[in-house]
């Protein structure tokens, strides 16, 4: 939420700044996305040292940083999800299904017969 928050506020500080760079709303919020998602495309950039100060500051260090932490947090709540699946520490709410605890080889040759006389049952 701090990463939106900060674009919308970053696009209306630069609107401010320089109007007549920015004509709209819109036009300074896709320079900033643009800025913050990528390295921008240059086409509309700040002209003006206060314009460039605040793109400077705010918008490349906080604004490529929070992008970062969003970006890492994604990635990581992938990761763990995925680890917790292959851990099977995700909750598992549906029935008819065998549970089979600490994975052995012995324990490959149950699921291969259970999945041969039960097909339509599920192993967790």
């Amino acid at each position: 939420m701090l990463l939106i928050i900060f674009i919308f506020i970053s696009a209306f500080i630069i609107r401010g700044i320089e109007p007549e760079t920015f004509d709209s709303y819109f036009t300074a919020l896709w320079r900033i996305m643009t800025t913050v998602t990528t390295v921008g495309f240059g086409d509309i950039s700040p002209v003006t040292t206060a314009g460039q100060l605040y793109a400077m500051t705010a918008v490349y260090i906080v604004g490529i940083g929070l992008m970062g932490v969003v970006i890492g947090y994604i990635v990581d709540s992938i990761h763990e999800y995925r680890r917790n699946k292959e851990e099977g520490k995700l909750s598992y709410k549906k029935s008819n299904h065998y549970i089979i605890i600490n994975y052995t080889k012995r324990s490959k040759e149950t699921i291969d017969e259970l999945l041969i006389m039960h097909e339509d049952k599920e192993i967790v």
